[in-house]
């Protein structure tokens, strides 16, 4: 499947320095990318991707990480990019990894953020259920559906970017972006362990101190796989791009002009 996809810059993704391909993460879209992703273009294409089931790309009735995979090698095919750098955070991270697994000839660096090859528990359950119990059409103001999803969810932060996901697909009513449904039912295949191999590819683990996903067992997992690991530890939490964008910045420019080194 093709996806949705925007590229920043005025290159041509199919010649000079690979494109930098960004895939976001679980709820998230190609916009939470678009600030980082102007600084990147400066040198180099960036293609913001969304992934099936958000944004702007299709909705389908399977969401699997082998689905994500091969949609990302459709989309790259579609674009005739040869090689890309391919950056992912969470759910986008366990994308790029099982995609440089799988297909390593196609990418040229990875940068893998706050994500690991590891079991996670599906602790997005009461997200899904506060947007999933709005009857958006009792709604006609963004402050209210927020003040609404603030009964259940206490972290304006998180609000904040869940709300990014809503829009207005006719003037008087208001609807999610992501397939909720099927993304609730698929919570399992996005946190399960799935087997990875050795990873050759050059590859970057940046991850916040203060989140739990990639501290202590997730590290020892990349350790473990990625035999070209590099890591950057920043003072962060999940959303580390958002919390701490100049130093994610300067993390990633740092490891991709690093090529060949």
């Amino acid at each position: 499947m093709e996806l949705f996809h925007r590229i920043i810059g005025d290159h041509d993704p199919r010649g000079g320095i690979p494109p930098l391909v960004v895939l976001h993460g679980l709820l998230g879209s190609s916009d939470n990318w678009q600030t980082l992703g102007l600084r990147w273009s400066t040198d180099r294409p960036v293609v913001l991707v969304d992934q099936r089931n958000h944004g702007r790309s299709p909705h389908h009735p399977s969401h699997t990480y082998p689905d994500l995979v091969l949609d990302l090698l459709d989309t790259l095919d579609s674009l005739g990019v040869e090689r890309a750098d391919l950056l992912g955070h969470s759910m986008g991270g366990k994308t790029v990894m099982h995609f440089a697994d799988r297909h390593p000839s196609r990418c040229r660096q990875l940068i893998v953020a706050d994500m690991a090859p590891v079991a996670y528990p599906p602790h997005h359950i009461p997200l899904f259920d506060a947007m999933m119990g709005l009857d958006l059409s009792a709604f006609d103001k963004r402050s209210t559906v927020e003040a609404e999803l603030a009964k259940r969810i206490a972290e304006p932060g998180i609000r904040q970017f869940l709300l990014k996901g809503l829009y207005r697909p006719e003037p008087t009513r208001f609807a999610w972006r992501s397939n909720l449904p099927i993304l609730r039912r698929h919570l399992a295949d996005m946190t399960s362990l799935i087997p990875l191999g050795n990873v050759e590819v050059r590859t970057l683990a940046i991850y916040g101190a203060r989140s739990g996903y990639v501290v202590g067992r997730g590290l020892d997992a990349m350790r473990s796989h990625f035999t070209r690991l590099e890591e950057v530890a920043l003072d962060a939490g999940h959303w580390l791009h958002a919390e701490q964008p100049a130093a994610f910045h300067d993390a990633a420019v740092g490891f991709l002009e690093g090529a060949g080194t």
